[in-house]
């Protein structure tokens, strides 16, 4: 697979869901296989205090961790002066930037709500050839944002999986840390994702 290729796939889901394909055609809603898990963020309509983790004796929160199958809705590589490059075997230039937006259902690509739980998006700019970039992501639900700020990326490691540190938040996130791990569907702009955080 080519690092055009891997990265538009890997991106897919978060931003985590990136660009097999540059077209940026958009991903049908998947049928529902499956139901919500009682440790997802709540559906985008559901109120904020049906997904907020217990709070400790010292203030602190208990982790959380997100399960969501990511349905690519638009996914592109663009050069340096903003002209969208159309060929996937293109391998990105320093000074190219890569973005992706997803919509995120609960659960995985086997099993998953039919209602969009999140939506999320990432930004990469090709910082160091072959095809290293720096990357940001933000996972937004109905209370707010998740924040995965500067995270370095080497897409052409052909890692079956991608970590990106999350660094913040906004909303009920607001001083979020964690992770979030992204396993790419082979065949598709889509990934499962795996997201852990706590404040």
């Amino acid at each position: 697979m080519s690092t055009h290729a891997r990265f538009l796939a890997a991106a897919a889901a978060l931003a985590a869901g990136l660009l097999a394909v540059t077209t940026g055609a958009a991903g049908a809603v998947p049928a529902d296989s499956g139901s919500a898990s009682p440790s997802g963020p709540p559906p985008m309509t559901m109120p904020s205090g049906s997904m907020s983790p217990g709070s400790g004796a010292s203030g602190s929160m208990a982790s959380t961790t997100w399960k969501f199958y990511g349905v690519n809705t638009f996914s592109g590589l663009q050069t340096s002066n903003g002209q969208p490059v159309t060929n996937p075997s293109t391998p990105p230039n320093v000074g190219d930037y890569a973005v992706a937006t997803d919509n995120d259902y609960l659960g995985d690509h086997t099993s998953h709500s039919s209602e969009i739980s999140a939506t999320d998006h990432l930004f990469c700019l090709f910082t160091k050839a072959p095809a290293t970039a720096t990357c940001s992501a933000q996972i937004a639900t109905s209370q707010g944002m998740l924040l995965a700020d500067n995270s370095v990326q080497d897409f052409s490691s052909q890692a079956p999986t991608m970590n990106f540190k999350i660094t913040g938040g906004t909303g009920a996130y607001q001083g979020a840390k964690g992770t979030v791990q992204v396993t790419n569907i082979a065949n598709t702009n889509n990934a499962d994702f795996v997201v852990t955080w706590s404040k």
